[in-house]
């Protein structure tokens, strides 16, 4: 059986981290009593962190001259293409050639199609720093030759993320491991199963559940960029500009090997996802909090990330106690302490609360600090560190106390959306790909 080829991204990323081009057209700067068109194009840059900007060019010194005042630009309307950009001037200079400009939106995505009109078939999504994966269910029915892949599939949509092809996502890795930086590792495509056309405000909404979802299964900010919506000529229908969104966070309880843990989680997480309006902004709220305490370069600190991370437990243990399950009315919830609010969340899903061997400092301690089990252990640390009254000696214990809480966040998600396969346990596995059932599955 002949094997598919391999996705192409829609823009030329390889040359990052110089700008890409993405869009030329004509821009239209509106000054005081004058009105300028210039020659323009949307750029996505990288350095010294991803930003699309629009560079402009508005040709005869003598006239652009008399538009600078006080140092800035007065430039009261910004267009591209007929379409009003909102946003402000961050660099300009002016020589014999003209004046040159950078415009930097005010928001992201920008958008200059029509994204209401049902007339995509499919959409190229374009993905950086994403973990170089292995292991997905079709990848030896499905995958081109070459590339790997992972088919994330819930109710009405298919995600097909795909390596790219000549060995480009390891070569990207390789960049960022020794320059840092961004640069692209994945292409995917979204479509619909029963193949009828969408909107791009549809695609809108199932890249954001995509963005929180692999947010949370690389650990780190993650998000596509960059859209373009294909018709069924292979036309574009529309497409979007945004900078992505990147992080290199130390660990997560995903085993980049294992990409059918990914595909097992995913059609669950979009279930919990959409089942409400509420159950989304908790997920969201969860799943940010998370990335910012999953830290690996120190900002946050440490001590700072156990904050984030009960943080989002808290949120989570709420929603689901109070808002779904009706276990215990809010306002008894709020009359508990924080350790029993957190035990009862644990219980309720599952999730072992006694101390192990595997924090040990916080083992060590425990007699003395009177901590009857692991969330007694990390909110009087959280509280320690927030409003040192008792005057317990925790120091010792703040790098358990935030290993801890990021591996009770990750089961706590894992278990709500019912997921029931492997993950890598931050406390215990010796590297990244060392997998092991979820808790829950052994009780």
């Amino acid at each position: 059986m002949s094997r598919p080829s391999p996705l192409e991204p829609a823009f030329d990323f390889a040359g990052a981290p110089d700008p890409v081009r993405l869009l030329q057209g004509t821009a239209v700067l509106e000054f005081v009593g004058d009105q300028r068109s210039a020659p323009a194009e949307v750029l996505l840059r990288f350095l010294p962190s991803p930003q699309v900007i629009i560079h402009a060019t508005v040709q005869g010194i003598e006239e652009s001259a008399r538009h600078c005042s006080h140092g800035g630009l007065d430039i009261r309307a910004f267009r591209l293409n007929g379409q009003v950009v909102e946003g402000t001037c961050t660099r300009w200079r002016t020589d014999a050639g003209g004046l040159e400009l950078d415009w930097c939106p005010s928001s992201e995505p920008m958008v200059f199609h029509d994204t209401a009109s049902k007339t995509s078939v499919s959409a190229l999504l374009h993905l950086f720093n994403f973990p170089d994966f292995r292991g997905g269910r079709h990848q030896a029915s499905s995958a081109p030759a070459g590339c790997s892949l992972m088919v994330l599939d819930c109710d009405e949509w298919r995600i097909s993320l795909q390596s790219l092809a000549h060995d480009a996502t390891q070569q990207a890795w390789k960049r960022i491991k020794e320059e840092g930086g961004c640069f692209l590792t994945h292409v995917g495509k979204l479509e619909r199963k029963d193949g009828k056309p969408f909107s791009g405000d549809e695609a809108s909404e199932q890249t954001l559940l995509l963005a929180n979802f692999l947010s949370f299964t690389k650990g780190g900010r993650c998000s596509t960029a960059c859209e373009v919506g294909l018709d069924a000529a292979g036309a574009k229908a529309w497409e979007t500009f945004a900078s992505p969104l990147h992080s290199n966070p130390p660990y997560s309880w995903f085993n980049p090997f294992m990409a059918s843990q990914a595909e097992v989680l995913f059609p669950l997480f979009a279930k919990r996802w959409q089942q409400s309006e509420e159950w989304k902004g908790c997920l969201q709220a969860a799943i940010y909090w998370y990335t910012q305490a999953n830290t690996s370069d120190g900002s946050p600190g440490v001590d700072a990330a156990i904050i984030l991370a009960q943080a989002a437990l808290e949120r989570l243990a709420h929603h689901h106690l109070v808002v779904d399950r009706k276990m215990i009315s809010a306002e008894g919830l709020d009359r508990l302490k924080a350790a029993d609010r957190l035990r009862l969340l644990f219980s309720s899903l599952n999730i072992p609360i006694e101390i192990g061997a595997s924090t040990r400092d916080i083992k060590k301690a425990a007699k003395s600090n009177k901590w009857l089990d692991a969330p007694c252990a990390m909110t009087d640390i959280r509280n320690e560190l927030v409003h040192p009254v008792s005057r317990k000696q925790v120091d010792n214990c703040i790098v358990d106390a935030w290993k801890l809480s990021l591996w009770y966040l990750e089961l706590s998600v894992l278990a709500l959306c019912g997921y029931a396969d492997t993950y890598t346990s931050r406390l215990t596995a010796k590297y990244a790909t060392q997998s092991k059932p979820v808790p829950w599955e052994r009780t």
